[in-house]
């Protein structure tokens, strides 16, 4: 499965080295390896000693690309004169989204680390991708644009070849002509885009709307996908692991699902604390080693703005200061950087057999 890493707060910008490169855990040291807490308990050496389900849904190799998205104020700093009409003729204000993809493997794309050495923002979505079934190449790579909203996920569709199709019809125009890539992923996001603007036009997405409006249109989006596999494919329906995270910038919200009525989906942490870890500015060490307390450069800790991480595995070996996010469980961050957690509304309906397991000698 992917990897994939957020980062959200109202005043408290951190610089993309810091919390996706330099921590021995950070995102692009997860191509390969794993930690797992309140899932499975180890360090990366002991992942073999883990569930099996567990270990995979969350243990392939994710060597096909990565993406990052952060959000600037350029696009808006540059207006055209005084009209308040940018190059494009849609007046913008605040942030918008910025966007690198690649199917190199981060740890050696110098573009990459370029960018991330030298990038601060308060709003960062970062993704390295394990392709399922699509090609591998850049448009392909998470995470997903559509005006000032950006969407990622970590999991598959269950048969989503076969569902596509009515997926697509389900769409509003304006979200269909903005899939750019074959991706099961890219189609939720488009999903999601037709229900948060109504069906609205192109230039809906650079609306703002309330977060728990974000967090029902995950849901129905969701509810679309699980309609077309019960439409197409009755009882041979399969379950879905569905880690999803939309933002506009300024709020946040992380869904994790799968429609199964005991197994987890792919792991997913949160944490309302780490961010000051992985802040150099600030006396702390993201590997849990000891903090450099002597150095008077350092800002205190209690100077550290709000923020929130979500992520598919703590950067750091600091286990107290991450939380796993339950197994069908959505998490909703404001602008004002409150966090709530809320179960999952899942009919029974929903749920899937998993023939690997609940159908004893069938094939996956």
């Amino acid at each position: 499965m992917c990897r994939w890493f957020a980062y959200i707060s109202p005043t408290e910008p951190c610089l993309l080295e810091d919390v996706l490169i330099t921590p021995k855990h950070g995102l692009v040291k997860q191509v390969h390896e794993h930690f797992l807490p309140g899932l499975v308990h180890h360090y990366p050496e002991d992942i073999e000693k883990g569930d099996a389900l567990i270990r995979a849904r969350n243990s392939v190799s994710n060597i096909d690309g990565v993406g990052i998205a952060w959000y600037t104020s350029s696009n808006a700093d540059y207006e055209a004169g005084e009209t308040g009409a940018s190059a494009d003729g849609v007046a913008k204000s605040g942030l918008r989204p910025a966007c690198y993809r690649t199917i190199a493997p981060p740890i050696n794309d110098l573009n990459f680390r370029s960018i991330c050495a030298n990038t601060e923002t308060r709003v960062l979505f970062a993704h390295i991708r394990a392709a399922s079934a699509t090609p591998i190449v850049h448009v392909n790579n998470h995470p997903f644009t559509f005006g000032r909203h950006i969407f990622m996920h970590n999991g598959v569709v269950s048969d989503f070849s076969a569902i596509k199709r009515t997926m697509c019809m389900k769409m509003s125009d304006a979200a269909h002509a903005g899939v750019l890539g074959g991706t099961d992923s890219e189609h939720i996001a488009a999903l999601y885009m037709t229900h948060l603007t109504n069906g609205g036009p192109v230039e809906s997405f650079q609306n703002e709307y309330d977060v728990q409006e974000m967090a029902v249109a995950l849901h129905k989006a969701v509810a679309d996908v699980l309609d077309c596999q019960e439409t197409l494919l009755g009882e041979k329906k399969r379950p879905n692991s569905l880690n999803l995270c939309v933002t506009d910038g300024i709020k946040l919200v992380a869904y994790r699902f799968r429609n199964h009525s005991t197994q987890e989906p792919p792991s997913l942490y949160y944490s309302t604390k780490a961010g000051t870890t992985l802040n150099r500015k600030y006396p702390d060490n993201p590997d849990g080693e000891p903090a450099a307390t002597s150095d008077k450069s350092r800002r205190p800790i209690e100077k550290h703005g709000k923020h929130i991480i979500i992520a598919s595995e703590p950067s750091t070996y600091q286990i107290k200061d991450w939380h796993l996010i339950g197994r069908n469980q959505v998490l909703m961050a404001s602008h004002e950087g409150k966090v709530q957690l809320h179960d999952i509304e899942i009919e029974d309906a929903w749920n899937a057999i998993d023939p690997s397991v609940d159908v004893p000698g069938a094939k996956p």
